[in-house]
């Protein structure tokens, strides 16, 4: 294994930080969906923890463009910084719906998408933690878990389109309201791709 010097960005802590703040925005955006004020209120905030992710991910970049020795495999860095990336532009392209779409009221299955989210985000910052103390094998523990609630979310993606076939309303609302599910559905996606990462780096360092 290759390891860092001193002076060296520290990418594991940069990725933990990336993680803390996707867990921070898939929060807000439970408390968007599960409040009483129409959901795209949460828009700007949600934008700027996006940003906030942006920087994080150019910051990790930048430093492996200027460093040969790294903690993990350089790839496995650009990897894993990528797809927190995009469990955050999920999320932030998730409540921009909201607004765009003149959605102002959330259902139970965005209710449910949001706790999906929220654990699978959990689950990341802790599955990085561990990375971060070479724990390798207790991180299998989190990408399980995420691995589970993705497989959640894949039903609750199912239950949702059925019932919007099954009682159709207005067309137009309806087909907004899938997009809604299916971008929701394509987040838990993105933290399955984090999981499957994790899993690859598991079985090369363990």
């Amino acid at each position: 294994m290759l390891f860092a010097k001193k002076n060296d960005t520290d990418f594991l802590l940069l990725l933990i930080k990336a993680s803390e703040n996707t867990l921070h925005a898939a929060q807000m955006f439970r408390n968007a969906v599960m409040g009483d004020q129409p959901p795209a209120a949460f828009y700007p905030q949600l934008k700027d923890l996006e940003n906030k992710g942006d920087q994080i991910t150019h910051q990790i970049f930048k430093g492996l463009n200027k460093v040969f020795i790294t903690p993990l495999d350089r790839e496995d860095i650009m990897e894993l910084a990528s797809k927190v990336d995009d469990v955050i532009d999920g999320i932030e392209a998730t409540i921009a719906r909201f607004d765009y779409l003149n959605i102002t009221m959330s259902d139970k299955y965005m209710k449910e998408f949001s706790a999906v989210i929220v654990a699978s985000c959990q689950h990341i910052l802790d599955a990085f933690k561990l990375l971060a103390k070479k724990k390798y094998i207790q991180i299998t523990e989190h990408t399980v878990q995420i691995n589970s609630l993705e497989n959640e979310a894949d039903r609750l993606m199912r239950e949702g389109i059925r019932e919007i076939f099954t009682n159709p309303k207005d067309p137009y609302h309806d087909f907004k309201i899938k997009e809604l599910y299916e971008r929701l559905e394509q987040t838990t996606d993105a933290c399955e791709d984090v999981a499957n990462i994790l899993e690859s780096v598991v079985l090369r360092y363990s």
